[in-house]
């Protein structure tokens, strides 16, 4: 799927906020304490169908949307946003919110927003409110809050998965797609039976990649299981099964990563590290059962691998070409 980029890297310092300035025209005012330092930023816009979803790195910044703003332009779509590493400082109205990072918050383009933010990168989903009337209520009811409940840590994976997933996406899941990220929006910020079950699957893919992010971060801890799985994902023994069946079974998926892992390493001309030693942090018994096990996942023997990378045969990734627009206004517009 292809998305738009916008970046002030490559301008001389003097110009770089006042075009990412003209870049958000509409949108948000931007302050900085030393505009005299510049202001590198990126960003990048996939957008779908009442739906937008956007990437920002930015250094420290102020950002305020005004109400005189929002009678120019009153665009009014919700917002939810996590920031990666750093915490930032809100005010909504009459709310003044602390958001930590990792954390969700909802707030709208129709109300007045002045926060305070560190350099970070920030990943924001924006929401039409008249392509998805039928979650107004709930979206609604949670402007203003911070979303720090277990679901609320299951949306910001499930924002942290969008973010992968978006730009291999298919023509077929773009159509599809926008209801099914509000559905999980709505039963995340405004839990109910009902939005849970239509979430369900939403609800299932960020519960699987949760799974999937705890196992890369303790891929050589011996103990990685089904227990430790339970207690991380805050589900049942049987549950965690169900949810990993189709995988193979909850050892089967553990090896899986931990082959891919050992995978990329040998994929990696620069890594030097003994094929031995790959073989022991993988979790297998022995060196001779990862290379069996390497060659059923891959076809090919770890020590092939490693001669193909060093013979310069890794695939490259083919990145999709940017769209020309003139502003994140425009396309916010254009929902």
């Amino acid at each position: 799927m292809d998305s738009v980029r916008f970046s002030t890297r490559e301008l001389t310092k003097r110009h770089q906020l006042e075009a990412w300035q003209e870049w958000y025209v509409g949108i948000n005012e931007i302050a900085i304490d030393a505009p005299d330092h510049g202001f590198a930023g990126d960003t990048e816009v996939w957008t779908l169908d009442g739906l937008a979803f956007v990437r920002v790195s930015t250094p420290s910044l102020r950002a305020t949307r005004t109400r005189q703003m929002i009678r120019r332009d009153p665009t009014d779509h919700w917002v939810v946003t996590i920031g990666k590493r750093t915490a930032a400082d809100l005010i909504l109205e009459d709310d003044q919110l602390s958001i930590p990072a990792g954390v969700p918050y909802v707030w709208s383009l129709s109300s007045f927003s002045d926060s305070q933010m560190s350099s970070d990168t920030r990943l924001h989903l924006c929401i039409a409110r008249d392509k998805f009337s039928t979650f107004a209520p709930a979206l609604d009811a949670t402007r203003g809050r911070v979303v720090s409940t277990p679901l609320g840590d299951l949306l910001a994976g499930y924002i942290l998965l969008l973010e992968r997933k978006l730009p291999a996406l298919s023509e077929e899941d773009r159509h599809s797609l926008p209801q099914a990220i509000a559905a999980m929006v709505a039963a995340c910020v405004a839990p109910s039976a009902e939005r849970l079950a239509v979430a369900h699957g939403q609800v299932t893919a960020s519960l699987k990649d949760k799974a999937r992010r705890f196992i890369l971060r303790n891929l050589n801890s011996p103990h990685l299981g089904p227990e430790e799985l339970c207690r991380e994902l805050g589900v049942s023994r049987s549950k965690l099964y169900r949810l990993l069946e189709a995988d193979g079974g909850v050892a089967r998926y553990v090896q899986h990563l931990r082959l891919l892992e050992g995978f990329a390493q040998l994929s990696d001309p620069s890594n030097r590290k003994p094929i031995v030693k790959i073989a022991d942090e993988s979790g297998m018994q022995d060196h001779s059962q990862f290379s069996r096990a390497f060659r059923r996942e891959f076809g090919i023997s770890p020590t092939d691998a490693r001669e193909a990378a060093q013979a310069g045969l890794v695939p490259s990734i083919i990145h999709a070409h940017p769209v020309a627009a003139r502003s994140i206004g425009g396309l916010l517009s254009s929902l």
